[in-house]
């Protein structure tokens, strides 16, 4: 049950109004005595009273509260920025709504419990190019972990994503790759990833064919993308895959077509899921920093700032498959 001031004035047997005036600091309006107001706020602690989120925000006081909105409950890398997020939340004194979109698809029902709650902000996790949702929450700071439309008012907090392409195809070059291919589902995120792997493909002399599924769930895009290419004439060697899903579904088919891997093809994913470590063969993958990046969420929140782009270094986590 949550302790109202009703129960703390039922307790020490004063008035509501007087257990109201102590907790907002208002005691010395009406001559409180100071041993009185150490009773209450005593109680108030004892009891483990928590003032209403919406009661601060009619008196213009921050709720300790963020909204946060995930494109796909689906996604394992979304779940791991949701831990770290919430980490992050609990060390500054905070707590979170959390609301996400069925198919990636924002909608009016699922930003309905946001408009409910008296929030201080808001992060979105997951790549949208369209924002028209975001003007509901006028005056409102909004932090996305993810890449958005040029015109979104938000600080985008992102890997720096060619940069890893760059280190995924020097790294695949060194072991001997040479007709290489990029594999990824259809969602905004994938596509935008292979404009920036194709661009450090360039920067490197490289070639690199890009193979978009009709797909959107990660897996089959990358099952899609692997039976595409194993009826193709001309030969891959490495196929550098948009996320982890992708390569496991990719995986998945060229080991049932007894395609060798990292022998006969090389294989990398991005994200570095846990799953990618334990898969067979362990997937060589790109590790986003993901506690960085939350941290860098979370305080743009607490200290709102001007939408400004920040980017992070990840890191290049070598495995078996490549």
């Amino acid at each position: 049950m949550a302790i109202g001031q009703k129960h703390i004035a039922e307790r020490l047997g004063v008035s509501i109004a007087l257990v109201s005036r102590v907790l907002s600091g208002r005691a010395e309006e009406i001559g409180i005595a100071p041993s009185t107001v150490r009773r209450v706020l005593e109680a108030a602690s004892e009891m483990g009273y928590v003032p209403s989120a919406a009661a601060l925000s009619l008196k213009g006081k921050q709720t300790q509260t963020i909204g946060v909105v995930v494109y796909d409950f689906m996604d394992p890398y979304f779940g791991l920025v949701i831990r770290e997020l919430q980490r992050q939340a609990n060390m500054h004194g905070y707590t979170m709504v959390l609301t996400g979109f069925i198919n990636r698809s924002p909608d009016e029902a699922s930003l309905l419990p946001l408009h409910k709650h008296a929030i201080d902000g808001l992060v979105i996790i997951g790549t949208d190019l369209k924002s028209d949702w975001l003007t509901t929450f006028p005056d409102l700071p909004v932090t996305r972990i993810g890449h958005g439309g040029q015109n979104e008012p938000s600080t985008r907090i992102a890997t720096d994503e060619q940069g890893a392409g760059r280190q995924l195809l020097e790294y695949v070059r060194g072991q001997g790759g040479k007709q290489l291919a990029y594999a990824g589902a259809a969602l905004p995120a994938h596509r935008l990833r292979a404009e920036w792997f194709a661009g450090a493909a360039d920067a490197l002399g490289l070639k690199l064919p890009v193979h978009m599924a009709r797909a959107q769930d990660p897996f089959a895009a990358g099952e899609e993308v692997a039976q595409t290419l194993l009826g193709a004439s001309d030969p891959v060697d490495t196929l550098l895959c948009a996320t982890d899903q992708v390569a496991m579904g990719a995986l998945h088919v060229l080991v049932e077509a007894g395609i060798r891997v990292p022998e006969d093809i090389r294989l990398t994913g991005f994200d570095d899921i846990p799953s990618a470590a334990q898969f067979h063969p362990s997937i060589t993958t790109f590790r986003q920093p993901i506690q960085e990046m939350a941290k860098a969420a979370l305080m743009d929140i607490v200290t709102p700032t001007a939408p400004v782009e920040k980017v992070f270094s990840g890191q290049l986590v070598p495995r078996n498959s490549a």
